[in-house]
């Protein structure tokens, strides 16, 4: 770091708001010198994008996919192969972005490593994006069309079946894991989700260091990690994810939990819906039973299961406080007809877990 550059960053942990004018009216140099000794500092990881977060302030990394999401619920019994009367609607998506936007309302730093298209899908994703305050400043805009995802739910508002597009994904590769290889192994940890490309996993899990959080996604995905459990610091399944990624048929949670554990994983949760969550770990393992709840909407219960773990860890709540904040995050999202509900915050999800 330059002299000049250690002016800036001591004028930011005093005004973290300031703009660039200003910085250079303060200092006596041009707004444009300001702005290269800026972008110098946000290559070298000291500034970590939109709302000049310094380095020193703890963040998340979140690692993944972020797309349009499309919902479609019927009003009465859904029926195969036949046009069903309902709702559709659009929001904002992604297993990361979703992941992303609920640290972001609990008061968690995060920086969003992602793509979207040059398109006004991908517009509208980074501009909510920047409304909630999460630094975007790195998701790639590429050529092509922001990922979507499709999602018919049935007359429980439960997930009958989606579809998912997420080909502009590719473009997350080695290259742009290495321009941003300081965020990541700068972060308190960073969160990862199996849309990546096995090749994308596979490099940072291997080449990075930190400590990794992984969403399993599915049975088709969680398979790109089955031979790097023993770099995964934290993995969330469901338990279809951890009987394909065990390769063992039983529906016996403790012996699906063990045997990933024995394949090197540090620490892992699996959910199985109204049944409760499991946690495991090397010698100790516990079960979680969860709270009647009415369900508006299933969508995107269990990126916020992610994100509550997430921010129990953030905030060095000891396991049981974890998973309670885990399954309050849940609660908070099933209870919505958002797949990131705006009733997510810090005074709520205490709410749910106290209450």
């Amino acid at each position: 770091m330059t002299p000049r550059e250690k002016e800036i960053i001591n004028l930011l942990k005093k005004n973290p708001g300031m703009s660039q004018q200003e910085i250079a009216d303060e200092l006596n140099i041009t707004r444009s010198g300001v702005s290269t000794h800026i972008n110098n500092l946000m290559a070298s990881g000291y500034i970590l994008g939109r709302g000049y977060i310094l380095r020193e302030d703890t963040y998340v990394a979140i690692l993944g996919g972020c797309n349009m999401d499309i919902t479609g619920s019927t009003f009465d019994n859904l029926k195969e192969r036949d046009s069903n009367p309902g709702r559709i609607e659009y929001s904002s998506g992604g297993v990361g972005r979703n992941i992303c936007e609920n640290l972001a309302r609990l008061g968690v730093n995060t920086s969003l490593l992602s793509v979207v298209g040059r398109d006004d899908a991908g517009k509208n994703i980074l501009t909510e994006l920047n409304r909630i305050n999460v630094d975007s400043s790195r998701v790639l805009i590429a050529d092509g069309i922001t990922p979507h995802y499709l999602a018919i739910l049935d007359e429980t508002r439960d997930m009958y079946v989606a579809i998912s597009d997420m080909d502009l994904i590719k473009n997350i590769d080695k290259d742009y894991v290495e321009k941003n290889r300081k965020i990541i192994e700068n972060a308190e940890f960073t969160i990862m989700d199996t849309n990546l490309e096995e090749e994308t996993l596979d490099y940072v899990l291997k080449n990075l260091k930190g400590k990794f959080l992984i969403d399993g996604v599915s049975t088709k995905k969680v398979m790109k990690i089955r031979n790097l459990l023993d770099k995964i610091h934290f993995l969330k399944v469901n338990i279809y994810e951890a009987q394909a990624l065990s390769g063992l048929e039983t529906e016996n949670i403790d012996r699906l939990g063990e045997d990933l554990i024995n394949k090197g994983l540090e620490s892992l949760v699996i959910t199985a819906g109204g049944h409760g969550s499991y946690y495991f770990e090397k010698d100790f393992k516990m079960m979680r039973k969860p709270r009647e709840v009415e369900i508006e909407s299933a969508s995107g219960a269990g990126d916020a299961f992610m994100a509550g773990y997430a921010y129990g860890l953030y905030n060095d709540l000891e396991i049981e406080e974890r998973m309670a904040s885990a399954e309050a995050a849940a609660r908070i999202t099933l209870m919505s007809a958002e797949s990131c509900s705006k009733d997510m915050n810090e005074n709520n999800l205490k709410g749910e877990i106290y209450d």
